[in-house]
């Protein structure tokens, strides 16, 4: 979305263009490094099993704390480049005003379901707040802040997107066939 796109001319829209920019970049990098530490703690574990014959029981549990803050932090990015599974049966043929309407509304009953799952995701941290891992002895709270990240991300990102309506950033390509000579 944002690699060969440029910068709006609007002064709000060129914050949110760059905004959004650095959080998919931001996010993609963490989700990287997290699913990187995801696989270093799983062939860690094999290979001290396997090799040394010593057992690393706490890299299951950093190897699924990691991966939920990967999901977590992914979702974001996915979010903001519209990559999230859609269902667009008929959209391409409303007229610009009913397709407007309908992605307001599509955002705002995202903005609804993010903000309850988020909801729901600071409920359980709270409520897990005294569990703990069996290996490591951390409190569960802090796999649901992993969640709870990627709703609380999501719904700011769709009530933004309810307030400000589609957006679509002119990519370098379309900018050469409305001027072919610039």
């Amino acid at each position: 979305m944002f690699h060969d796109s440029v910068a709006p001319t609007s002064a709000i829209d060129r914050v949110a263009f760059r905004l959004l920019k650095w959080l998919t970049l931001t996010c993609d990098v963490i989700g990287v490094l997290l699913l990187a530490g995801v696989l270093l703690m799983l062939v860690a574990a094999v290979a001290m099993r396997d090799v040394l014959g010593l057992g690393l029981p706490w890299t299951e549990e950093m190897a699924s704390m990691l991966a939920i803050y990967a999901v977590g932090v992914g979702s974001l990015s996915a979010w903001v480049r519209g990559e999230h599974l859609a269902v667009d049966l008929f959209s391409h043929r409303l007229p610009k005003l009913a397709r407007a309407v309908q992605f307001r509304l599509c955002a705002i009953i995202s903005c609804g379901f993010f903000a309850l799952a988020a909801w729901g995701a600071w409920l359980m941290a709270e409520s897990s707040a005294y569990n703990r891992t069996v290996s490591l002895g951390i409190s569960f709270s802090y796999l649901y802040y992993g969640i709870l990240i990627g709703f609380a991300g999501m719904t700011v990102l769709s009530l933004w997107q309810a307030l400000r309506g589609e957006v679509t950033w002119r990519s370098v390509a379309d900018m050469n066939e409305e001027h072919p000579d610039a």
